[in-house]
Formats: structure tokens, sequence, C-alpha cells
């Protein structure tokens, strides 16, 4: 994972903001309300895209100065950081795991501290079976308070 530049075109929509895509890779389009909104929606596009793909795959950008802006549009580079997209996500979609990881605990050491069955933290740990919402937070608290 590494840090990539690509050029996006911002295409003016007919219902006001605008529509964005990628020149050098399919599939990846978005959109905004404004301006900010739309930048914004383009790195998480091409963050999304790019964080898990092979990076032998993944095409060299074109030129900035060879893409050309649609009327009332503009290009832009936008900047995607697959290692900090990679930590957001592991955050959000498992924050035990994330936890446990940055607390340097292995799932024994985990259940141990919590008091909890090993079998019940390992499902936690593989995201197959996670706690309520609450007791998640109540978790990651108790690994942050302790490591």
């Amino acid at each position: 994972m590494a840090k990539y530049l690509f050029p996006a075109v911002f295409t003016p929509a007919e219902e006001g903001g605008y529509l964005v895509s990628f020149p050098d890779l399919s599939n990846v389009f978005t959109d905004g309300d404004s301006m900010e909104e739309a930048v914004e929606n383009a790195a998480d596009a091409l963050n999304l895209m790019l964080f898990d793909e092979d990076p032998e795959k993944i095409p060299a950008p074109t030129p900035i100065e060879k893409v050309k802006a649609p009327e009332g549009g503009f290009v832009n580079l936008i900047l995607a950081d697959t290692v900090a997209y990679q930590e957001i996500y592991d955050r959000e979609n498992n924050p035990i795991r994330y936890a446990r990881k940055k607390a340097n605990l292995n799932i024994k050491q985990l259940a141990d501290l919590l008091g909890a069955p090993y079998r019940t933290v390992q499902e936690w740990n593989a995201g197959r079976r996670m706690p309520p919402k609450w007791v998640e937070k109540l978790v990651v608290e108790k690994i942050e308070s302790v490591y």
C-alpha cells in the first residue's frame, strides 16, 4: 500500500454540484452537491478503489496537463493514502480487533483482560460475531485504558 495521485474530472451536474470521474480508472465515479463535497467524495472513492487493489494492476496516472476539463468543470489531482485509509477501514469495521492490535495483545491476552471466553473474543476478532455497540465501546475503552 502507498500513496497515489490521480487526476479527476469534475463535470457540472444539471441539478447542481459536480459529477466526478477518473480517466485512468474505469468504474470509479462519485459526485457532490458542492465543490468541496465532490473533492472529498472523490478522495473517498479513490481510496476505496485502491486500498485493496494489487499495486501491479493500478495504472499509471495520466499527467494532469493531458486531461481535458469539460465546459464549466475542472480537473484536479486527488490523493489516495491507502495506508491511512486501511487504518480507518479497520478501526471502523472491527474496533475491537483494531484496539487489540494497537495494544499489541493476542486474543488470549484480551480474553484474560476482559474475563471473557476465548472463543467469544476469537469470534469478535474475526468479525464473525460482534457484541452490541455499547459493549463494543466498553471493550475498546478497557483496552485503551490498560495499554
